[in-house]
């Protein structure tokens, strides 16, 4: 081809492709409403406090709707709402069909669902199936052994009694917030097993009345306007029968009787896991059935990926429409280089069945935030990856303004499993740093409350780093996550081929593409320099030049400027996308 030729050809590409920008995306046709979604987990103590007590609302996530909206978000995500003593903010819980009143009343919850539906969204919820509070009614008259609660919990006999005089525990579990798995109940002269904190005892699956019990929950739910959930925990809900003990990790760096101790071979992903998530799974397909409505049934990964894979289920016998994918939380961090980064999706990818939706996390309420873990820039640069691979996008709350975690010292500390590790190694295993309120504005306490304190500090960079100055920014994190959410929108994204390359070292790319629909090149510099990247030479659709869509601050490109795509300059630890028509 001449290059009189290819120039012509160029300019009149890109200026079609000026039109496309400009023009809506088209609504890909799907059966459920998820496998493209956008999803925006809430963390309801932290979001938005409307009466002043320093502790995040219903009103106040009601409030939030419009911003999520802004925000390009489809699904809110809520973690607990329910009645709970708050020995684990929530997870703990007395009434599964009952509101706590530091969030609310049953009042605001129907008019969050009422204003969630009206704006288009769909809103789903934790449930937490392992374990109730220690006040749970169930709980008060298993102790007493009142029918049909005497085995609702896993109860055994003490081996006896030590040289202290202390009852000796069934054998050797830890929790995973540190000490025994097993409590004591004088009342009962038995103990019970907690695989969390001493105040979450654990129920007996193994009790077909329990099953029962957790699937009449989720039947409330449905019926009162969930559009799914989130199932906590899931690999915890069974234990091996014999109630063996566990080997020990032999880890150094282990404290002492913390859960890194032993290996978790009897009290995790036990076979009997997946039929409990099936008895969930017919809940939800029934509610389908007569109500004509697509739900989703998603849940929290375990600790080993074979195992997470099987939450899927079969074709023939469905279990979870995902689990969650962390492996952008364990398996990347301030060292990988481009082929980790692609090691990552293909890790999922590669063990996903043929079946599945794939979906992507970039962090949540028990893991550092993404930008404590891979710095500022490079924070942004992996929420282009997150929101513009092949199926469902998960966002933690304040992602969006890309919030930091906070320095929260022994004396705040609110989290049981830091406060179990000790002021010695509280920083080490506290939540509390990724769980600090939502920063709004420059105000006192970055606008999340009226009132004078907050449950947990704000970060003291809210005079700068908050969602008000992000809107008024021409150039911004919270402006970056708009336009990656609003390019989830279109054919390319939602249903176009996906292709991605190690294009060097430390540059890695991928294409998101539907000839002839605006498609998109997702460039990310892994480096702590300056890189120069050919991205024609891996990719042979891709046309001579495109339009930079959007791109991290660092960057020296403008949105709308033309780039040559075999000479693209990245910014250290940055990120950039293009926008181009394939060739056809």
């Amino acid at each position: 081809m001449s290059n009189a030729r290819r120039q012509t050809d160029m300019r009149s590409a890109l200026f079609l492709l000026a039109l496309c920008l400009f023009s809506p995306p088209t609504e890909a046709q799907n059966e459920e409403w998820w496998p493209t979604a956008t999803l925006y987990q809430v963390y309801p103590r932290s979001l938005k406090d409307t009466n002043g007590d320093g502790v995040g609302d219903i009103k106040g996530i009601t409030e939030s709707i419009p911003h999520l909206v802004e925000a390009g978000i489809d699904c809110v995500w809520l973690s607990p709402i329910y009645k709970s003593p708050m020995k684990d903010f929530g997870y703990d819980i007395s009434d599964f069909m009952s509101i706590d009143p530091i969030f609310g009343t049953w009042e605001d919850f129907l008019e969050l669902a009422r204003v969630v539906k009206e704006a288009g969204l769909r809103l789903v919820m934790d449930i937490v199936p392992n374990h109730t509070s220690d006040e749970h009614e169930w709980f008060i008259k298993s102790i007493n052994r009142e029918d049909p609660y005497t085995d609702y919990y896993i109860w055994k006999d003490s081996l006896g009694i030590d040289e202290n005089g202390t009852q000796i525990p069934p054998n050797n579990w830890i929790s995973a917030f540190a000490g025994s798995s097993w409590e004591w109940n004088e009342q009962r002269q038995q103990f019970y097993l907690h695989q969390f904190t001493v105040a979450q005892p654990d129920l007996d699956y193994r009790n077909p009345l329990v099953i029962e019990e957790m699937k009449n929950v989720l039947r409330f739910w449905l019926e009162n306007g969930m559009d799914g959930f989130r199932v906590d925990a899931p690999g915890h809900i069974v234990e091996h029968i014999d109630f063996l003990d566990e080997p020990p990790t032999n880890d150094p760096n282990c404290p002492p009787m913390q859960f890194c101790q032993l290996q978790h071979i009897y009290t995790m992903n036990q076979p009997e896991t997946l039929d409990i998530l099936w008895e969930f799974r017919q809940v939800v397909e029934e509610y389908e059935l007569t109500s004509g409505e697509k739900k989703v049934i998603m849940s929290e990964p375990t600790n080993n990926i074979v195992d997470t894979m099987t939450f899927y289920g079969t074709p023939e016998r469905p279990l979870m429409d995902f689990p969650f994918n962390v492996n952008f939380v364990f398996d990347i961090n301030n060292q990988t280089n481009a082929s980790t980064l692609k090691g990552a999706i293909d890790k999922w990818i590669d063990n996903m069945p043929a079946h599945a939706t794939a979906n992507w996390v970039m962090g949540n309420h028990d893991q550092p935030r993404n930008r404590a873990r891979q710095g500022e820039e490079f924070a942004m640069a992996l929420s282009m990856v997150n929101l513009l691979l092949p199926g469902i996008s998960i966002t933690y709350y304040g992602e969006e303004i890309n919030m930091d975690n906070t320095f929260v010292s022994w004396e705040q500390t609110q989290d049981p499993q830091g406060c179990n590790a000790g002021p010695e190694y509280y920083q080490r295993f506290s939540r509390d740093p990724e769980r600090t309120p939502f920063q709004w504005n420059d105000q006192p306490f970055a606008g999340f409350t009226t009132g004078n304190t907050t449950w947990l500090p704000v970060n003291e960079n809210y005079l700068t780093l908050n969602l008000e100055a992000q809107r008024a920014a021409e150039r911004s994190p919270f402006k970056i996550f708009q336009k990656l959410t609003a390019a989830r929108k279109t054919d390319s994204v939602k249903s176009g081929a996906f292709d991605h390359q190690v294009l060097s070292e430390h540059i890695f790319a991928f294409v998101r593409e539907e000839p002839p629909s605006l498609s998109y090149l997702v460039l990310v510099n892994t480096g702590y320099s300056e890189a120069q990247a050919n991205a024609r030479a891996s990719f042979a659709q891709l046309p001579d030049a495109g339009i930079v869509y959007t791109n991290t601050p660092s960057s020296n490109f403008q949105i709308g400027d033309v780039v040559g795509l075999d000479a693209i300059v990245l910014p250290a630890r940055g990120g950039l996308v293009i926008s181009y028509l394939p060739l056809v």
